[in-house]
């Protein structure tokens, strides 16, 4: 890592690499309907790197066999993929490694290949040495040296409103680098999937749309986060689009129906986290307690699943307060519902901790946390009511695990716009105070 590498650097290599980047999704005529738009608007997302954060320091231990097999016992989200990766490090076939899978600790995308990132090399090389079985923990502080990131994210958006103030038109960019392309190759040709998920292909009938990505490489070691390119594409795209309603005098709620008309299974979906809490009110109101309040909606489509979210935010003391959240779940079909709760609760848990406090930030070529005193993560105050509602649609059964997760961060942002009057485009909250509403 170069000595001058910071966060702030690698933002500002974002926002100037240059467009127009590898269409992954191109409708219409995006270039030629905001020529012809009544209004134009411009908005320009970002997100940082995170950190996985899990409980679990990441460990390994490594014993040699008199018979030349290798065992290793270590928690991992693909054993096959291991397998080859330790007779690679230990210089043996693949059929000599007997791999153990431990149970995960949590996880959230941290148990994969990235390299350096893992201390299963280690273990091999020092059991190797020593002729002993190695057991290696890792301290907090390597953890969050070695750990693979979430990638920052940049985005940039013109939108194109008729003169009834409708989206003709979406031209966005998606500037960075994905896991996927990191660990499994680049096609220069092609954008990539994960880079532009939750931007590209939305069901929302724009008649014009051009998404691309812009490929940049980042410098720190990247990896997979729960949600992957959806965890920081929906909060620029969901945000976004309420900056499109509000330009053309449409409450988001109403316009994302309308959007939809044509998309029965999403339409319902928002319908049912409407109904879910209480109704769609935008605000600000006043609630019971006397605070002033607001609600932003957002929805998402990741992983074979659509959801639709909804919360519900205060200002106190200057910072943002999430009362609740109502999620409506569509998986398809689902086997155990109460398992599929709990996932979509912890998702937003996740969610919730990126929007409000979460992100790495590197000074000097180095990560400024080293531990969880400069790395905070959601405490349990700060965790209001989840709500979920299960909506099965029949379709093919999709993702449980990272859905809940996506629309978070932008029903949260748009709420907090409503309330204050403040579009924030930059994550995490923690860094703006808020005047009370």
């Amino acid at each position: 890592m170069p000595a001058d590498f910071s966060s702030a650097g690698m933002r500002a290599a974002l926002a100037a690499a240059p467009g127009p980047g590898i269409a992954a999704e191109e409708i219409g005529d995006a270039a030629r309907a905001l020529k012809q738009a009544s209004r134009v608007i411009e908005a320009t997302y970002d997100a940082p790197y995170l950190a996985h954060g899990q409980l679990e320091p990441p460990s390994a231990i490594a014993r040699w066999n008199a018979d030349g097999t290798l065992e290793l016992w270590l928690p991992n989200q693909a054993p096959e993929l291991f397998q080859q990766a330790a007779a690679k490090a230990a210089g043996i076939a693949p059929e000599q490694i007997i791999l153990h899978s431990s149970p995960l600790g949590g996880f959230f995308g941290r148990h994969f290949l990235y390299g350096t990132a893992n201390p299963f090399p280690q273990a091999i090389q020092l059991a190797k040495a020593v002729g002993r079985p190695v057991k290696l923990i890792w301290s907090r502080e390597e953890e969050f040296l070695r750990d693979a990131l979430r990638p920052m994210g940049l985005a940039r958006f013109r939108a194109g409103i008729d003169e009834n103030g409708l989206p003709q038109a979406l031209y966005a960019e998606a500037v960075g680098e994905s896991p996927t392309e990191r660990w499994f190759g680049r096609q220069p040709d092609k954008a990539n999937k994960s880079a532009v998920e939750g931007i590209a292909r939305k069901p929302y009938a724009i008649p014009n749309r051009r998404v691309a990505q812009v490929y940049l490489e980042h410098l720190p070691t990247i990896g997979y986060w729960r949600s992957v390119g959806h965890s920081m594409n929906d909060f620029f795209y969901e945000s976004f689009l309420d900056e499109v309603a509000d330009a053309g005098q449409q409450d988001p709620y109403a316009l994302r129906l309308r959007l939809l008309a044509d998309k029965p299974r999403h339409k319902a979906l928002l319908q049912a986290v409407a109904e879910l809490s209480g109704g769609w009110k935008r605000g600000p109101f006043t609630a019971g307690d006397g605070s002033q309040r607001a609600r932003g909606v957002a929805m998402a489509s990741p992983f074979g699943s659509e959801v639709a979210t909804i919360a519900e935010v205060s200002i106190e003391g200057g910072s943002v307060v999430v009362h609740d959240v109502w999620v409506a779940f569509d998986p398809g079909s689902i086997v155990n519902p109460a398992i599929v709760e709990a996932q979509v609760k912890s998702a937003v848990a996740l969610g919730l901790s990126s929007t409000l406090l979460e992100e790495v930030v590197y000074e000097n070529g180095m990560p400024r946390a080293r531990n969880f005193g400069a790395y905070p993560i959601l405490p349990p105050g700060r965790m209001p009511r989840v709500h979920v509602r299960i909506v099965e649609s029949g379709a093919p059964m999709g993702g449980v695990g990272e859905p809940g997760l996506p629309g978070v961060p932008p029903a949260v942002i748009n709420a907090v716009a409503v309330l204050t009057g403040q579009r924030v485009r930059s994550l995490p909250l923690s860094r703006t105070r808020f005047a009370s509403a």
